[in-house]
Order: C-alpha cells, then sequence, then structure tokens
C-alpha cells in the first residue's frame, strides 16, 4: 500500500467514525461559519480597496458577522479552526446573522457591485 493510500484510507476511516458518532452535522455547522467568516473577509478587503460598498453597520446581523470574522487571524489559522475555537453562542450567533448578513448586499446595486 502506497503513502497515498494509505493516507486516503486514514481520512477515510475518520470521515465515517465521525459520521457513525453523529458528528457530520456539527462539521457542517463549523465549515459553514468557516465559509461565513471567508466571504466577510474578502468583502472587507473589496471595501478597503473601493471594490465593494459593505452594508450598513447599524444592521444586527453586519454588526455579529463583522465582529466574529474581525478577530480571526488568517496568518495564525484556517477559518475551520478559527470556527472551532468560537464558544456555541458565538457560532449561532454568526450562522443566524449570515443570511440577513448575505442579504444586505443585494440592494438595488449590489449585483452591479459584485459583477464589476
Amino acid at each position: 500500500m502506497t503513502m497515498s493510500t494509505r493516507m486516503q484510507t486514514a481520512a477515510l476511516a475518520r470521515a465515517l467514525a465521525e459520521m457513525a458518532e453523529g458528528g457530520l452535522a456539527a462539521r457542517i455547522r463549523l465549515e459553514q461559519a468557516a465559509r461565513v467568516i471567508v466571504t466577510a473577509r474578502r468583502a472587507a478587503e473589496l471595501a478597503a480597496v473601493g471594490a465593494l460598498r459593505l452594508p450598513p453597520v447599524s444592521d444586527p446581523s453586519v454588526q455579529a458577522v463583522n465582529e466574529i470574522a474581525r478577530h480571526w487571524d488568517a496568518t495564525a489559522v484556517t477559518a475551520l479552526e478559527y470556527a472551532e475555537t468560537l464558544p456555541e453562542a458565538a457560532l449561532e450567533r454568526l450562522l443566524r446573522a449570515a443570511p440577513a448578513w448575505a442579504a444586505a448586499f443585494t440592494g438595488p446595486t449590489a449585483s452591479r457591485r459584485l459583477a464589476a
């Protein structure tokens, strides 16, 4: 068995064990949180160079996502690793706020701004 095959087999075994133990839903939540964090960071970077206008920070969902995403140090850990360190309440807050945060970008000119 090659090294690559052994690594794939080990990864498969971990994934199967996680599913068998009921951890799949928790893993998916963390992956969703990581995706929100990365997306928020990218939006902030685009806004910093004037390529995107962020929604108003007076919106509670915008506050929640921005507050959690800005504490991520991308040079130290991956977004998934950061999400794994979040307290359950912060994770819940992020995931609840994400749809409204994303929708705040969809004003009348948002599609033109994002497509440009």
